[in-house]
């Protein structure tokens, strides 16, 4: 199979999780609307550009040792995507607020923007090393979807309850670098970033609906 089909296959692969997100949203009677499911797919694309931005400006540590993996796995890697989504969900959690367009908390805009994410993500991936690409193909869109939903619960309760916003930044930073050193490490099963994705997903899901 050619490269190409390969990366059209990963893009279909890839939008399939928000397109089942969107018809989950209908069944629930969600209030969160066409319009503004899109621009959040959009802004998820976009948080990953910013994502790569903010990684030029966190250089690299230049020996070896475990406090390097951590630094180079949790911090410039982790960190930076998850903080790329709290600068696009600020301004779209602030509009959604304005229009009273979602209901309870910003975690189901978090859940989109982190689809979009995964969606950009696995097309990139796809290209740059083959060799993970089908293992975050099936893990990717339940990892960044589970922190999304942690990114925008702390975002939308920053003003209410500090501690708890910061909870759940730091939990998504935790989930996401752990998903990464179980991709990365050759002693690690790849079961393994399976489950982190999965169980993060699931045990994060119900904040969209608060």
């Amino acid at each position: 199979m050619s490269e190409i089909r390969v990366l059209l296959l990963l893009l279909l692969a890839s939008a399939f999780p928000a397109i089942i997100a969107l018809i989950w949203f209908k069944l629930k009677k969600h209030r969160l609307t066409l319009p503004l499911f899109l621009l959040s797919l959009t802004a998820g694309i976009i948080s990953f550009m910013v994502a790569a931005i903010l990684q030029e400006f966190i250089p690299p540590i230049r020996f070896n040792g475990l406090a390097v993996i951590f630094y180079d796995i949790f911090i410039r890697i982790a960190m930076s995507e998850e903080v790329s989504r709290i600068i696009v969900l600020v301004p779209f959690i602030l509009l959604a607020k304005k229009f009273d367009a979602i209901s309870g908390s910003g975690a189901a805009l978090g859940l989109i923007i982190g689809l979009g994410f995964a969606l950009v993500e696995n097309a990139y991936h796809g290209i740059s090393d083959i060799s993970i690409t089908w293992l975050r193909a099936f893990t990717a869109a339940p990892l960044h979807g589970a922190c999304g939903i942690r990114v925008g619960a702390a975002v939308f309760s920053f003003n209410e309850n500090k501690g708890k916003s910061l909870f759940w930044f730091i939990s998504a930073v935790f989930i996401h670098g752990a998903y990464n050193l179980a991709i990365v490490s050759p002693a690690l099963p790849s079961m393994f970033a399976i489950f982190i994705a999965l169980a993060a997903f699931f045990a994060s899901i119900s904040l969209t609906l608060d």
